[in-house]
């Protein structure tokens, strides 16, 4: 569907002020100019700690909003889609269930150090092509993945998630980022990290049912499961992936060692499959993980919890201006 268009959109900017460390706060004052000349009347609310995305975005929907922009990086956006999904919309809106044509509509400005949705969709990362986008560009009904877990308490966790799901090396790797600064963006610090982990990681047993089958043993170092085919500061993890097929991409990456798992992931950055016969790709709508060692999982490089997981796809659910890509 067309995107409707000013003065008619009323508009929530959601800034994460500390993506990019620091950057985007610092930068933000040039860029607002910018912004007001086609947006007027756009209100902007930065977020302070984590969560406060979330609740911005579900408040702006609950007031009426219907295009919710988030300037950020993945973080950023992960939040604010949950925002978006766990809003009441307004009586004059439909709520979403199964096509979602006239609910609220999702907007990104890349400002974060990863920014791997908007690179997987052709969201441009300069301001002027990002702002274009936004002005003109036309709203996609897409898929969204979804999960259930548990946080460390054992207590549920619900979540949506629009790049991908892991659970394994890359969970331990986001717990590493999330406890300290990001003094290098994107690659170049996800990389370190990796490196870092797999010294002490050890490859653990989970058990895994796809889409109701029976359970099955493996010994694993990381399982994505996919709705988008980059993560992890430009991983091609899943290039075969797409946003509105209604499934998810599974990667199963198995029992490697260290130095042939970073070998081997260092071939995702030219968008080729990984090749390598402990290397499974495969799709699903649902699957169960289970482990009795503790498995960290992630989601669009948040840590959201540990198995066991039910993950799940939720089809044409959300609206996203994407790039030229899509």
């Amino acid at each position: 569907m067309a995107l409707v268009k000013p003065p008619d959109r009323r508009t929530t900017f959601v800034v994460n002020p500390c993506a990019a460390a620091g950057k985007t706060g610092r930068r933000w004052a040039a860029r607002e100019s910018l912004l007001r000349a086609h947006f007027p009347l756009g209100e902007v609310l930065f977020t302070r700690e984590p969560g406060d995305a979330t609740q911005i975005a579900r408040d702006a929907v609950e007031r009426g909003q219907n295009f919710i922009v988030a300037v950020g990086g993945d973080g950023t956006v992960h939040e604010v889609v949950n925002g978006l999904m766990t809003a009441v919309v307004p009586v004059s809106s439909s709520k979403r269930a199964g096509n979602n044509s006239t609910g609220p509509v999702l907007g990104i400005w890349p400002a974060g150090s990863g920014s791997d949705f908007a690179r997987g969709v052709g969201i441009p990362g300069d301001v002027g092509g990002a702002l274009d986008l936004l002005i003109a560009g036309r709203a996609s009904t897409i898929d969204l993945g979804h999960i259930l877990c548990q946080d460390a308490d054992g207590q549920p966790v619900e979540r949506y998630y629009l790049n991908a799901v892991d659970f394994g090396i890359g969970a331990v790797v986001c717990e590493r980022l999330q406890r300290q600064s990001r003094f290098l963006p994107g690659r170049p610090t996800y990389l370190w990290q990796t490196v870092r982990a797999l010294c002490t990681f050890r490859n653990p047993y989970v058990e895994l049912a796809v889409d109701g089958g029976a359970f099955s043993k493996k010994k694993i170092i990381s399982v994505v499961v996919a709705n988008n085919a980059y993560f992890g500061g430009g991983m091609c993890i899943a290039p075969d992936a797409r946003l509105a097929d209604g499934e998810l991409d599974v990667v199963i990456v198995g029992n490697l060692g260290r130095f042939e798992a970073i070998r081997r992931l260092g071939e995702t950055f030219s968008g080729n499959r990984i090749q390598h016969p402990d290397v499974h790709y495969g799709r699903c709508k649902h699957l169960q993980a289970r482990s009795e060692s503790k498995v960290l999982l992630e989601a669009d490089g948040e840590l959201v919890g540990r198995l066991p997981a039910e993950i799940s796809v939720q089809p044409h659910c959300l609206q996203v201006v994407l790039g030229s890509v899509c």
